[in-house]
């Protein structure tokens, strides 16, 4: 019998840990990706945290961060609660008005646009209440947004799912939304930050299964156990399996809305942040790019282009070993050098593009500061760590 790319079997011997809340401290930049992921069940190792690598680049960018004894306990958590309903953001009707352009089809009621479809992604970004979330450390600008992230079953195609079927699926998912509060995709990531209700460590090499306790049973491999010393830790890749992968953001006609996972399955959410780039699912936004040839440095900052078409919900990736500061970079020229990978969740209160990653300078999944701002556009007072590393964008 095949295998669903969703199964996974919990080990009898670690079933106390399925419910764990992790209290570790939490989540930078690094070359954290395990190498080669032995296909079929073979085992797998890592070559650990570059941190070599990265001690001068952090010791350059890095800007002053407020240490953990100075966190404020109140304000770690994000608001998990909708404000009250606003208007056509929580609106249900009986069908949308849809608009196609490219590979995005939206729908209004009215004029005003309430959600986003992507051609062949799973993710579906739409409005709702407003929330803020708090960034689990002091000084740290917070990210306020109406958008709300939610997965489909499958991948989106405007054929397959009809009008009747998108407008059914949108009513219940802004229902959801507007009336329950249920977590979607921003909400289930800012759990795991500092001082959250599962705050997370990091290690690298560690999954989302290692993280929980649990085996892992995947489409294109043998049962692989947990990792008993990773318990509570996770890397930045394994971080989104955790978040679109394993939590179900939706439960929609019976079916939990998460994204497939393996260790190498094109159109599945792979193991490696590289493989995630570069095959992961969905479609990508920003393609791989580098310095060309010749041509006067551009410090991996991404194009205002560029920056204009990742949204809310989008992953972003980095390539943690290069460094625009020395004379003669050493930068990957293809998708193979992407190391770190992270969530956009949107524009923070100083108007930067601030993501959530999880790192090890950090301590685990962060949208703080510590070893470089979790902010990859280029601005005036910033560190350029994953400003000068940008390497490009999917949207899942």
């Amino acid at each position: 019998m095949a295998k669903s790319l969703s199964l996974f079997r919990i080990s009898a011997a670690l079933l106390p840990c399925a419910t764990i809340a992790a209290t570790l401290p939490s989540c930078i930049l690094d070359e954290e990706e395990p190498n080669d992921i032995a296909q079929f069940g073979h085992d797998w190792q890592d070559d650990g945290d570059d941190e070599s690598k990265l001690a001068a680049f952090e010791e350059e960018d890095e800007p002053e961060d407020v240490e953990p004894d100075d966190v404020d306990a109140k304000g770690k958590k994000s608001s998990g609660n909708p404000s009250p309903q606003a208007g056509a953001a929580c609106t249900t009707v009986a069908t949308f008005k849809y608009a196609t352009s490219g590979d995005v089809t939206t729908a209004s009621i009215n004029t005003t646009v309430v959600a986003w479809f992507t051609k062949g992604s799973y993710t579906v970004r739409m409005t709702g209440p407003s929330r803020t979330f708090s960034a689990g450390v002091t000084g740290v600008p917070s990210v306020t947004t109406t958008m709300w992230i939610r997965t489909l079953a499958t991948p989106f195609d405007p054929v397959t799912m009809g009008t009747t079927a998108r407008s059914a699926w949108l009513n219940a998912a802004r229902v959801v939304n507007c009336v329950t509060g249920t977590s979607d995709i921003l909400a289930v990531a800012y759990e795991y930050i500092e001082g959250a209700s599962k705050d997370a460590a990091y290690a690298n090499g560690a999954d989302f299964h290692d993280y929980l306790g649990l085996s892992w049973d995947p489409a294109d491999g043998n049962i692989v156990a947990a990792d008993a010393t990773q318990l509570g830790r996770i890397d930045c890749s394994g971080f989104l399996r955790l978040v679109f992968g394993f939590r179900a953001n939706f439960l929609y006609s019976g079916l939990e809305a998460k994204i497939p996972m393996s260790f190498y399955v094109p159109g599945t959410l792979t193991r490696a942040s590289k493989d995630q780039y570069q095959s992961g699912p969905g479609k990508i936004i920003v393609p791989f790019r580098t310095q060309p040839t010749g041509a006067v440095a551009f410090n991996g900052t991404p194009t205002t282009t560029e920056l204009s078409a990742i949204q809310v919900g989008d992953i972003v990736f980095f390539d943690s070993s290069c460094d625009y500061a020395v004379s003669s970079p050493s930068c990957g020229t293809d998708w193979t050098s992407i190391s770190h990978t992270g969530i956009y969740v949107g524009q923070d209160s100083a108007n930067n593009a601030r993501f959530l990653s999880s790192r090890s300078t950090a301590n685990g999944p962060t949208v703080a500061n510590t070893g470089g701002w979790s902010v990859f556009n280029n601005a005036t007072g910033i560190s350029g760590t994953y400003p000068k590393r940008f390497r490009g964008a999917r949207r899942f």
